[in-house]
């Protein structure tokens, strides 16, 4: 991939409107502030999370050569997958920019194992995958879309697409999947509709965040997030320890399951209707008195109830920018105060509360609310893993059977399937919400150097207890509930 070494680069203009809009630019825009932030701070900071892979399991009569050329103009048509982020000069902002590749056919690699058992030779291709996935990204020289093809035998393969987090989100996922799967459809003369010309790009997106957030936007956001983050920091402290973790341990993730059952998932479903707000807000709610009950041993009564989660934000606020690949998401802070006397109905209505001011809000993104309100928590999420403070990160995931069907190309069945990355949560501990057809299951993931696994199963039993004594007597207050 050879990169230009003079290129110029299209500066944004002010803007009020709230409308992206395609730009008149050349091939190299500022980054965005997100970006920025990585970019100073972390541009040469392996970590595995920044790698994103995303498997897709083809079993049937696959044309490798037409896949190889769908993966080509799916690069093609999302130039955030053809953007490298060239180093040219120091630390400030304004000199980190992204530069927007043409496009170039690329080889699709094939791995196998072809000396490998049959039937162990899918976990063996996997593992491969995995491997070619972790290595890291070069962000100045990319490509930063890396596919690669796993063989398994003639009937069945695993496509693997690696991107760094630096150009992608969960949002982009679902879009790559879908616009790869369409196009080779198309190619291979299925009748499916084509797919509609992208309204913007990412690097619109990157030009219109930066004309849109000037002085008066940024202070208006910014007054907001400076009123509900006084007195914590953006990068909350989840005031969580275990003092009995082990010692000695080498950073590593364990993941936890704890399935609600049937009869729990109904009964908070029916719950989150009548107080009209989602499951997945339920569920925080649970998680914060499971918290504020495990703070009372480590930070007090008096500051137990101030408790601070720090998730996701899709922020695709505007229709434009739905079907466009490119890392928009931001992080936020989740901040919800109570006591041990606040009812858990109540609960669930300050934290309703808590996620729709946060997405009211959520136009700024994370990295210039920790630069302009706590400058020495700028950049900190991209430093060596040792730097980061210890949070806890929430998320929520939809339900596998509302989401749209794959595409079925003619001749295969195309299913997702895990691309099998290590994993370190940034903040010590993750906690994810499912919600799927046999009813809601609680994962934790955590750092098992931090935590010990009789603490995390205490930690999910009292997520589980709260969610289920709360939804039966929503009118009592949390410390009297049974958990």
């Amino acid at each position: 991939m050879t990169i230009p070494s003079t290129f110029h680069v299209t500066l944004p203009t002010p803007n009020t409107s709230t409308e992206v809009r395609p730009a008149t630019r050349g091939a190299a825009v500022p980054a965005t502030h997100t970006q920025q932030e990585r970019l100073i701070w972390g541009r040469h900071v392996h970590q595995v999370n920044n790698n994103i892979a995303l498997g897709l399991r083809f079993d049937g009569r696959l044309d490798v050569a037409l896949l190889e050329r769908s993966l080509n103009l799916l690069a093609e048509r999302h130039e955030t997958l053809r953007t490298v982020f060239p180093e040219v000069g120091g630390e400030s902002s304004e000199e980190h920019v992204m530069l927007l590749l043409p496009p170039q056919p690329r080889a699709l690699p094939v791995l196998e194992a072809p000396d490998e058992p049959a039937e162990t030779r899918l976990p063996r291709v996997l593992a491969l995958l995995a491997e070619h996935a972790n290595q890291p990204f070069d962000l100045a020289a990319g490509p930063l879309f890396r596919p690669v093809l796993g063989r398994v035998s003639e009937s069945l393969h695993v496509l693997s697409m690696t991107t760094d987090h630096i150009v992608f989100d969960a949002w982009s996922a679902r879009i790559m999947i879908n616009d790869l799967l369409t196009i080779y459809a198309s190619e291979q003369g299925d009748d499916v509709p084509p797919l509609p010309e992208l309204p913007v790009q990412f690097p619109d997106f990157a030009l219109w965040q930066h004309g849109h957030l000037g002085d008066v936007q940024l202070e208006r956001q910014l007054g907001y997030w400076r009123k509900q983050l006084d007195g914590i920091t953006p990068i909350p402290a989840s005031g969580l320890a275990d003092p009995d973790a082990p010692t000695g341990a080498e950073p590593g993730v364990t993941k936890s399951l704890e399935p609600v059952g049937p009869e729990l998932s109904a009964a908070v479903e029916e719950f989150a209707v009548r107080e009209r707000v989602t499951s997945a807000v339920v569920l925080a709610a649970a998680l914060k008195a499971a918290m504020w009950r495990l703070r009372l041993e480590t930070v007090g009564e008096d500051a137990a109830g101030d408790v601070a989660t720090f998730g996701s934000l899709a922020n695709r606020t505007r229709p434009e920018t739905d079907a466009m690949v490119g890392y928009v998401a931001t992080p936020a802070t989740f901040r919800t105060r109570f006591t041990g006397r606040t009812p858990f109905g109540e609960l669930v209505r300050l934290e309703a509360q808590t996620l729709f001011n946060a997405m009211r809000h959520q136009r700024i993104p994370f990295s210039l609310i920790s630069r302009e309100l706590a400058p020495e928590q700028y950049g900190v999420r991209f430093r060596e893993p040792g730097s980061v403070p210890i949070y806890l990160n929430f998320d929520m995931d939809m339900v596998e059977d509302e989401r749209e069907p794959l595409l079925r190309p003619t001749g295969l069945d195309v299913q997702p399937i895990g691309i099998p990355m290590p994993e370190v949560p940034r903040g010590g501990l993750r906690v994810i919400g499912y919600r799927r057809k046999d009813g809601i299951a609680i994962e934790l993931r955590y750092r098992h150097d931090l935590y010990g696994r009789g603490w995390a199963t205490r930690f999910l039993r009292l997520i589980h207890a709260f969610l289920q004594h709360g939804v039966d007597a929503p009118d009592t207050p949390i410390e009297e509930l049974a958990a």
